[in-house]
């Protein structure tokens, strides 16, 4: 008994003298791992201190919740202080008009959600206006402080300290309208579908307003194979042979009054048109559209860069960022239902073990052969901004055999089924034979809609109706074994 009892302390030291009170493991005994814990991030730095509209702001620390876990949410509280009449950012500006009226501040109190980099890394981005001040669209300083929470998704939240920040707004293009044209969508879309027509407004803000004499030059930079462009040409203007199918072209708007730019597919607006360094000449705008989704993808990138110069030669940039996607896709998850296992055959007549045993390899003496089937529970009318959609889900052209990751049209014959390749032992005096059962499975795949507006809705399901083979050495003292196969059984 006293050694029974003393072999217990020493387990019980030793656990103690591992850490395993400390690392939290999941009482698994076979294969323990950590339990997981919610930290408290720490900050060390936000930069730079100087941003335009579309610009990141670049957080580093450590103990940031991986995507896996949680999120993170950006919390700035402190004062915009409106100022930089002339954009001007330079060193130990605190704000101010600069023609010595009373300077404004507002209260700051915000939240963002930030993008994950790495465990020490996040970025935010300031979109899409000057989102410290309350009308999105005057130029001076955020003083305050930052902080990080780390919301995991098992509900907890950690929140840092805070951390002084200076974040000065330089001159900046802000998107008063990115959308598709006729719709009702919101005025800033970036995402939406292929053949899209679209029209976009962009505003100037810290650069001096375009006159007649002094214009403000806009250029809106496209990619030719994420966008359609065609033009109305004049007498003996005709470019429409030079037009580029791959790389970039820039279009050019000299705004005479003010500082904002607009084009839009079907507008008939007048402007010059540069393909890389080459100016093919003065046009009207005809044709504006998103192009189409390579084949095999479901979405692609079709940025828009747009830049402004004033007459004094200042500048500002924005990137928009734009995702055209398919119409339709499917969604699968890679699980299976079982709907119904089939009584289980024996496909192989009694082999004997003899005196010594034997290793045997399945064989079928009994093939046998099934056809994947597809239906469909699917909703044909999805509501408002929503084009409508066919009654057949195989017009919507998905590639259902790309979706779940089979050929949907594909007979499942057990002469060519992997699962069937199996071999095994028969003990001397012992009886052996093959089993095989089929089981009828279901593969469920959500099909998705987009409008024009990037919205999405779950229009039903695509159901593969798909089939298993198991094999089974059984075993015994009589003739024909008994399986261990489980038995026949129907649920869809």
């Amino acid at each position: 008994m006293k050694a029974h009892s003393s072999i217990l302390c020493l387990a019980a030291i030793l656990l103690l003298a591992c850490g395993g009170d400390e690392q939290g493991y999941d009482g698994n005994p076979v294969n323990p791992t950590p339990s997981w814990k919610n930290m408290t991030p720490r900050l060390f730095m936000a930069s730079p201190g100087e941003l335009a509209v579309g610009e990141k702001l670049t957080i580093y620390g450590e103990d940031f919740i991986l995507p896996t876990k949680g999120h993170q949410v950006v919390l700035f509280n402190g004062n915009f202080v409106e100022g930089g009449k002339n954009g001007s950012c330079a060193s130990g500006a605190t704000g101010g008009t600069g023609d010595n009226t009373t300077v404004k501040t507002q209260p700051v109190n915000l939240q963002y959600k930030a993008k994950y980099v790495n465990a020490r890394t996040l970025t935010w981005s300031m979109w899409p206006n000057i989102v410290f001040e309350k009308t999105g669209s005057k130029l001076g300083s955020f003083v305050g402080t930052v902080q990080l929470v780390n919301v995991g998704y098992d509900g907890s939240q950690r929140v840092s300290d805070r951390l002084p920040i200076k974040v000065c707004v330089k001159p900046s293009i802000i998107l008063r309208i990115a959308k598709p044209t006729g719709t009702t969508c919101q005025p800033v879309v970036t995402k939406t579908i292929e053949g899209t027509g679209f029209a976009f407004a962009a505003e100037a803000v810290g650069l001096t307003p375009g006159t007649s004499n002094d214009p403000m030059t806009f250029y809106w930079t496209f990619m030719a194979d994420q966008w359609n462009a065609s033009w109305t040409y004049g007498v003996g203007t005709d470019f429409s042979s030079l037009w580029p199918k791959k790389g970039p072209f820039v279009v050019e708007e000299s705004v005479g009054k003010g500082s904002t730019s607009m084009l839009s597919d079907d507008s008939g607006r007048s402007m010059l048109v540069k393909v890389g360094s080459d100016l093919l000449g003065k046009a009207r705008l005809k044709v504006l559209k998103t192009g189409t989704v390579p084949s095999g993808g479901q979405s692609t990138p079709a940025n828009v860069l747009v830049l402004a110069v004033d007459s004094k030669g200042k500048t500002a940039r924005l990137n928009i960022p734009m995702e055209v996607a398919k119409m339709a896709q499917m969604s699968y998850d890679n699980k299976i239902k079982i709907a119904e296992r089939y009584q289980p055959v024996m496909t192989t007549d009694c082999m004997n073990g003899g005196d010594i045993g034997r290793q045997v390899t399945y064989a079928e003496d009994k093939s046998e052969s099934r056809s994947r089937g597809m239906s469909f529970s699917y909703n044909t009318s999805l509501g408002m901004n929503f084009a409508p959609i066919p009654s057949n889900p195989f017009a919507l052209g998905i590639n259902f055999s790309v979706g779940f990751g089979v050929d949907i049209n594909a007979q499942m014959t057990t002469t060519k089924s992997k699962s069937l390749n199996i071999s095994g032992q028969i003990l001397p005096g012992e009886w052996g034979s093959f089993y095989r059962q089929t089981t009828r499975i279901h593969r469920t795949g959500k099909i998705i809609i987009r409008n024009k507006c990037g919205v999405e809705k779950v229009a039903g399901d695509a159901i593969l109706t798909d089939w298993l083979y198991t094999p089974d050495l059984a075993t015994g003292y009589t003739c024909p074994p008994k399986t261990h196969l489980p038995p026949a059984g129907k649920w869809y």
